[in-house]
């Protein structure tokens, strides 16, 4: 596949600072562990938390209908116009103190997933904008380099983040503190969406412009007849299933099972913020040179092992530096992961000339699987974990640990699925193993 469109790499700049003020953002108000307590904090139950969870993915289905029309409005446009509605339909709730007080709590609690729905579809029309004008802009040559950059100015502004965040929050708490850090993220996300003005294309097209074979609906059909692309989006589906299994609830696994105090479990995210940050550029550069596949499939084999060592973790307090190291392996295989599934995507499984209809179906699928998990977790929490928990040699057996072992399950399945997906790169996981194990003497 060729570089051509209008990629240039003097826009690195301004794709990172939107990434930065973007990650900062998204965990102070809907990402990561603080939204997560702040649910906790409204006595929201489990079974509603993994609802409200989910609604941010399963829009992303709205992909299948919308993309061929942010085509035609322009790509550009309907990315920044709705990415920054979102800031403001965020900042409603500051208004749910308030809400709580004059109508009740049940009526603050509606009020807050009235919130969470709307968010989450500007949300989901402004990425369904954003995968076809991100291959656009960004060369094939140095997408590698790009998502690594990405990653790690994106996870140290995220480290940044938490640890004023988990100081605060550990030292003051209440509703007003949680509040606060929503106010501030979402002036600094509407800083982060004028940064996207810098980037070039997603100019309006004409649907048969860009998709010559017909319209919409066939070039989808066509695209399900790819089989290479179904294999990547089985692959893809059971490692996002895995990845939520296992972090969806996390944070109060920390805090209910474990007892470490909620200021201790935000900053834990820091660890995996600093793993990501250590790992990523050196995976985006790495995958640039001997392609996605080889960097893809270790990383699966060691998020493979997270869950295997929360699984075997006694249910009392555990010193916080082994639990970081968990968090820190965590961060690696997740940066690890993104940045090469993103470069086999753009680089090999989207032709270009087709990827309003492709972005379209992966988006929608990212979604899906990526509802289901906290759907299917919240249910698992609230039917097992209060009523039923048996030791286990080393583990306990409960909702928590079912989660944990349906993760591991699904990432095994997630390496077969993507080890059937044809390779970006002349070199395959097996011929680097080879020529690694030649090099140090082991064969």
């Amino acid at each position: 596949m060729s570089d051509s469109g209008t990629g240039k790499t003097n826009i690195l700049p301004w794709y990172l600072s939107h990434g930065m003020l973007n990650a900062v953002f998204a965990l102070w108000t809907f990402g990561g562990s603080i939204f997560l307590l702040f649910l906790g904090e409204l006595g929201i139950r489990k079974d509603h938390i993994g609802i409200a969870l989910s609604l941010f993915p399963f829009c992303q289905l709205i992909a299948l209908g919308f993309a061929p029309i942010a085509a035609r409005l322009g790509r550009k446009r309907v990315f920044l116009t709705f990415y920054g509605a979102r800031k403001v339909v965020m900042s409603g709730l500051l208004l749910l103190p308030w809400i709580v007080t004059a109508y009740g709590r049940n009526t603050g609690i509606v009020y807050l997933f009235g919130i969470v729905a709307v968010f989450a579809v500007l949300r989901a029309l402004a990425e369904t904008a954003y995968y076809p004008w991100n291959q656009e802009f960004i060369p094939n040559r140095v997408r590698g380099k790009f998502g690594g950059w990405s990653a790690i100015t994106g996870m140290i502004a995220s480290i940044v983040a938490l640890s004023i965040a988990g100081s605060v929050i550990g030292a003051v708490g209440g509703m007003d503190c949680y509040l606060m850090f929503i106010a501030i993220g979402c002036f600094l996300g509407l800083l982060g969406v004028l940064c996207m003005t810098r980037i070039p294309g997603g100019a309006p097209v004409r649907e048969d412009d860009k998709q010559p074979g017909g319209l919409h609906v066939d070039n989808m059909r066509a695209a399900l007849r790819n089989r290479n692309f179904l294999r990547y989006l089985g692959g893809f589906g059971f490692v996002t299933l895995g990845t939520g299994f296992l972090a969806s609830f996390l944070p109060l696994f920390l805090k209910e099972q474990l007892g470490v105090a909620t200021g201790n479990v935000i900053m834990l995210d820091t660890a995996i913020m600093s793993g990501g940050a250590l790992a990523s550029l050196g995976a985006g550069l790495l995958a640039d040179r001997i392609g996605s596949r080889p960097v893809l499939m270790p990383c699966i084999v060691v998020a493979m092992l997270i869950p295997l060592g929360w699984l075997s973790m006694p249910r009392h307090a555990m010193p916080i530096a082994i639990l970081g190291i968990l968090y820190f392996l965590q961060g690696v295989a997740i940066s690890g992961i993104a940045i090469s599934t993103g470069r086999l995507l753009f680089n090999s499984v989207i032709p270009r000339e087709q990827n309003t209809a492709y972005t379209a179906i992966y988006y929608a699928w990212l979604g899906l699987s990526s509802g289901l998990a906290p759907l299917m977790a919240g249910g698992i929490l609230a039917t097992v974990t209060d009523t039923r928990a048996y030791p286990v040699w080393l583990t306990t057996v409960d909702g928590y640990a079912l989660l944990f072992a349906a993760a591991i399950l699904c990432f095994a399945l997630g390496l077969r699925m993507f080890d059937r997906v044809r390779p970006d790169d002349v070199h395959t996981t097996r011929t680097v193993m080879r020529d690694f194990a030649n090099w140090a003497g082991l064969r």
